[in-house]
């Protein structure tokens, strides 16, 4: 009770002395506690205030500049015809005090390129991450982390992106890719992420077989991995033409199986892209397009595929991507046992950059891995090979196999059976990586990207998933940058470029005159140059303003700005269940109003319950 009313103790404490002396050491322990308690909530605020202050801090993300690494407001989508699992960004929903003041309304899907209906799905807050501050108080940030620093215009807000550049360095952005050199002179030299399996991580849906679009497959249109025969002829195609070659497809269980045999027998990739009048054509049950061109692979994003934001019209479409991952599953079940001339037992998979094709070949019964690529000066490309490098790698014989074949940033990659105890990765060394062709353009070849064949195995291949690498925007502002100042495109006709994806050789004529670079001059000694894993929607260091600091790099992070590494997502949104998979409203957002008290826009609700952890997004960040 003393603790309850201190004044009142202060007054009886002389007359408890006197009369009771028992009493008064009762009393005067129970102040003791008091005081230990006050002192210990206080202890604790300043381990808690420390902590947060020297080792780790809680942030939410709030938009999508990072996805699809972290999400910022978003929404989960399943798609209607290939149910293919994605998000979108809704961020674009609030204005920037947190008020609602608009509704997206649909969003494409990165799979099948159907428009979803989205409007009354629920949204979700952005990724919740802790962020380690410990590291950057006694070394150097290293490039490719995630970091959280002040935004240098306002250094009240918080900022997250991936570090890029590094003190003294010249950045160059090119062609989807980040250079760097040292001062400004010298060659620029790729930035590679040293460690493969981040660069994994980072890699982006194009398409998953696994998860076919069936509706628009019973209309006629083409499935996308064909088996193929190659042909000393022009055909658009390279030479591929679509035929029996020994591989059987089937639809149901999505794989292909081939007997033993001494040829080599080719499946390959089609980037058979349905448009919207597409789509209306199989709503309307009219007839598809029975035999459509392929285009090349773009920089297309299906969190940014939406209408209803700020910008309604996609604009994540025009920029060819020729690096690219292909992922599958290899069920071998013999090999054979007899050898006629040449004939040997082995697996191939190649993947094709403009003039260049680059190959891994697997000899199934020793389990060597070697690397090849074409010589670009060879009259028939596909003759004439060049070994850059081998490796040994766990295949031996019959057995189940999960690979990883990928051409990134000017280096070729091989993971084996990758999984959360072993990262699988084979250790090609220095051979692996090579320097770009002079021709850089895209080539008729780049219509047909990727493929697998075998030869004396009778196999199963199941779980073919292609992905691509990020493209790096090449977009620039002035030094001397306003608030309304417009920024260097990339490009300067969005809409003819974008037409001319059907057609390699117009595309690549195109692009080489319209584009252009985009080089940030030298960082301080004390500067760091950041950008946001999603490049079309990612204010970073390209495109800062320089209002407020009249900084001589306005496109540089100060070391004093940091704050820390981002290194866990201990809390992505969570699954609503119940009421049919919407759960139940809890509470509505707060919507822009007009003059007369009337919300600007439909309101839904911003939270619902009951809902479960998605705890196969709680995870290190890479």
């Amino acid at each position: 009770m003393s603790r309850s009313n201190p004044t009142a103790a202060s007054v009886n404490k002389g007359t408890e002395s006197t009369q009771n002396p028992a009493r008064t050491a009762s009393h005067g322990s129970q102040q003791d506690a008091g005081r230990e308690t006050i002192e210990s909530i206080a202890f604790a605020f300043v381990l808690a205030l420390l902590f947060r202050t020297f080792v780790a801090e809680a942030f939410v993300i709030p938009t999508g500049s990072m996805a699809p690494t972290l999400f910022g407001r978003n929404k989960a989508v399943v798609c209607t015809e290939c149910h293919q699992h994605y998000e979108v960004g809704a961020s674009d929903e609030l204005d920037d005090d947190g008020y609602l003041v608009r509704r997206i309304s649909e969003s494409i899907c990165p799979n099948c390129r159907y428009p979803n209906s989205i409007r009354d799905l629920p949204v979700f807050k952005g990724d919740r991450i802790l962020v380690n501050k410990f590291p950057y108080q006694i070394a150097s940030p290293e490039r490719w982390d995630v970091i959280v620093f002040r935004y240098p215009e306002d250094m009240q807000k918080n900022y997250i992106k991936r570090l890029v550049g590094l003190p003294g360095e010249t950045i160059r952005i090119s062609r989807g890719d980040v250079y760097a050199r040292q001062g400004d002179q010298g060659e620029f030299q790729i930035l590679r992420k040293q460690d493969p399996d981040k660069q994994k991580v980072l890699q982006l849906l194009v398409y998953d077989d696994r998860n076919p679009p069936v509706d628009l497959l019973a209309s006629g249109w083409p499935e996308r991995w064909q088996t193929m025969t190659h042909e000393e002829i022009s055909n658009g195609l390279d030479g591929w033409v679509r035929a029996e070659s020994g591989w059987k497809h089937d639809a149901q269980s999505r794989s292909f199986s081939v007997e033993s045999t001494d040829e080599e027998k080719w499946v390959r990739y089609q980037h058979l892209v349905p448009s919207k009048s597409d789509w209306d054509d199989v709503g309307g049950h009219e007839d598809v397009v029975k035999d459509p061109r392929p285009q090349l692979i773009t920089d297309f994003c299906g969190y940014n595929a939406f209408s209803g934001g700020r910008s309604s019209n996609n604009d994540d479409d025009r920029f060819w991507v020729g690096d690219l991952s292909l992922n599958c599953t290899v069920n071998i079940t013999s090999i054979s046992d007899t050898t006629s001339g040449d004939s040997q037992a082995e697996l191939s998979f190649e993947l094709t950059e403009g003039v260049r094709r680059y190959v891994c070949r697997i000899d199934v019964k020793t389990g060597q891995a070697t690397l090849l690529r074409n010589d670009d000066l060879a009259a028939d490309s596909r003759a004439a090979n060049i070994e850059m490098a081998s490796a040994p790698t766990p295949i031996r014989g019959p057995g189940r196999y999960s690979i990883t074949f990928a051409n990134v940033d000017d280096r070729l990659c091989l993971w084996i059976n990758s999984s959360w105890l072993s990262s699988g990765l084979i250790p090609f060394g220095p051979g692996a990586e090579f320097s770009a062709p002079a021709n850089r353009s895209p080539q008729e070849s780049d219509l047909t990207p990727a493929g697998f064949s075998a030869r004396g195995v009778t196999a199963q291949v199941s779980d073919l998933v292609l992905q691509r690498d990020i493209y790096y925007r090449a977009e620039k502002v002035p030094n001397d940058a306003g608030d309304f100042t417009m920024h260097d495109q990339e490009l300067s006709d969005s809409l003819q470029i974008r037409e001319s994806l059907k057609d390699p050789n117009e595309y690549g004529n195109l692009y080489s005159r319209q584009h252009r670079e985009a080089t940030f001059r030298e960082l301080g000694p004390d500067e760091f140059f950041v950008m946001g894993d999603n490049s079309p929607r990612s204010q970073d260091s390209r495109l800062w303003p320089n209002v407020q600091r009249h900084a001589y790099n306005r496109h540089a992070v100060p070391r004093q700005a940091l704050l820390g590494k981002a290194f866990f997502i201990y809390w992505p949104h969570g699954i609503p269940f119940l009421n049919s998979g919407k759960g139940y409203p809890l509470l509505n957002h707060s919507p822009r109003r007009n003059q007369r008290g009337e919300p600007e826009v439909d309101n839904y609700p911003d939270y619902v319950a009951p809902f479960y952890p998605q705890w196969w997004r709680l995870k290190r960040i890479r």
